[in-house]
């Protein structure tokens, strides 16, 4: 085997070469190519890298010799904490540089035999199924897939298993195979089911093929670059993809927004909430987190906080809806409160004080008079701020002032827009606040967004007339 040692330090390269060399390997030290390849006529099978000396760059030299020609494996040497940090990221297996030489042997075999599953890449794949170099076009096809079926499975499991969370979305490339039948009809419905919102770990369980084809199938499709792996959402060019890349955010953003918080937090409302408040913010909660919703969903990493998320809901509804039980946490919060984060749990001066800033703010912005909308909603978040109905009706009064004052009105609608998407992740669903979103879409240009926001809103409330009017304007089909 062919060992190239790219170390920089000399008695640590030269003590390798010596003791590999002893142990029958072909080793050769070169610590001009320690920071990636550079040159030279040796094409070694595995590469030892120092992991001390490169610390943070060790994944970028490591993915540099992977795409070398020789496509050689990688392992790498060292003790240090930044070694131990960045070795996950580089994918190599970190030996410490007292390891006995059976131990570095045994890590040379393993990293050679996979070196052929360490990228998903056309020329990998070809070299993998021992057929010569040739370009990726439809003549090269049907032989590639051939051999790809009869692929040492080890070898596609080993390229996918660091890609078992990613999402596969299909590329127009998948489309050309289909046009040119290289696929057999078991793998054609396996490929059916790559659609962007599920993982690979997902689509190997899904059939019709079993687990071993599928594994193959991925792997061939990700290597001709017929289907592209990524840890989120690749875009949202359909609607299941927006609504999972969407739902993922919310997931990240609430699991932010509720540490350190409060009850009233979790669902939303003051402690002013009676009964029937505290249902229908239960109610609508669930129609984002409940787990019969993130039950249809690949979550992908995501999947393990989808749980407390609910349990912490369902937490808060027991203690809120219980008098008993409502009354030892107010007690408790009484004396917690100022180690808390919270936009719920406040004085019930200011929420009167901001429900009736926020009734004149709308009604100034019904008769036209953006100024004083204006004003009146910014008054209603001062007395609760980050309330979402409350901050995007200013973000749409703020809008408004800008272009009567003559600014430009996408600019401005963009401006306020990012600002409420922020405001909204992690939250229920508002649906005075997402016709507000909404309407800074629609301003922004982008008719899309504002169809897609305003059936959430509707979703939400079939009944908000604000809704309904802007619907018809939009051309907005309800959904059953």
């Amino acid at each position: 085997m062919r060992v190239l040692v790219a170390v920089a330090e000399i008695g640590q390269g030269v003590q390798l070469e010596e003791a590999l060399n002893r142990a029958g390997f072909e080793a050769r030290w070169d610590a001009a190519q320690a920071a990636g390849p550079a040159g030279g006529s040796f094409a070694p099978e595995v590469v030892i890298l120092d992991a001390d000396h490169l610390g943070k760059r060790l994944a970028a030299v490591a993915e540099a010799w992977r795409t070398h020609a020789a496509v050689p494996g990688v392992i790498a040497i060292g003790a240090s904490a930044a070694a131990r940090e960045h070795a996950p990221a580089a994918r190599v297996t970190l030996l410490a540089p007292t390891a006995s030489l059976a131990t570095l042997g045994g890590a040379l075999e393993d990293a050679a035999k996979l070196r052929l599953a360490s990228g998903l890449r056309w020329p990998v794949l070809r070299a993998a199924l021992g057929l010569p170099p040739a370009d990726n076009e439809p003549a090269t096809w049907a032989a590639t897939v051939l051999h790809a079926r009869r692929v040492e499975l080890e070898i596609a499991r080993s390229a996918l298993r660091w890609h078992a969370r990613s999402y596969a979305t299909p590329t127009a490339l998948l489309d050309q195979l289909r046009d040119e039948r290289v696929l057999t009809v078991p793998e054609l419905e396996t490929a059916a089911h790559i659609d962007g919102t599920l993982t690979v770990q997902t689509l190997i369980t899904l059939g019709p093929l079993d687990a071993a084809q599928t594994a193959r199938l991925l792997w061939t499709l990700a290597s001709m670059q017929a289907i592209e792996l990524t840890p989120e959402v690749r875009d949202v060019a359909t609607a299941p993809r927006r609504a999972l890349d969407e739902l993922r955010r919310h997931l990240r953003a609430r699991a932010d927004r509720l540490a350190h918080s409060t009850y009233y937090d979790v669902l939303e409302l003051t402690p002013l909430a009676d009964y029937p408040e505290i249902e229908a913010a239960y109610q609508l909660v669930g129609t984002r987190y409940a787990p019969r919703v993130l039950g249809r969903h690949d979550l992908a990493d995501l999947a393990a906080i989808a749980a407390p998320t609910w349990q912490l809901v369902e937490k808060a509804r027991s203690v809120l809806v219980d008098d008993a039980a409502r009354g030892r946490y107010t007690d408790w919060l009484r004396a917690h409160l100022p180690e808390l984060v919270t936009t719920w749990a406040i004085d019930a001066k200011a929420i009167a004080a901001a429900s009736e800033a926020f009734a004149r703010g709308q009604r100034a912005l019904g008769a036209g008079d953006v100024h004083r909308a204006m004003s009146e909603l910014a008054a209603a978040c001062r007395h609760h701020p980050g309330h979402p109905e409350y901050e995007a009706n200013l973000g749409w009064a703020r809008f408004r002032v800008q272009v009567a004052g003559g600014k430009e009105p996408i600019a401005a609608a963009t401006a306020e827009r990012r600002a409420v998407e922020d405001l909204l992740l992690g939250r229920k669903p508002w649906p005075r606040a997402l016709v507000a979103l909404a309407m800074l879409c629609a301003a922004a240009g982008d008719a899309d967004a504002a169809r897609w926001h305003l059936h959430g809103a509707l979703a939400a409330d079939p009944t908000l007339p604000a809704a309904q009017q802007l619907a018809q304007r939009l051309g907005l089909r309800r959904q059953s």
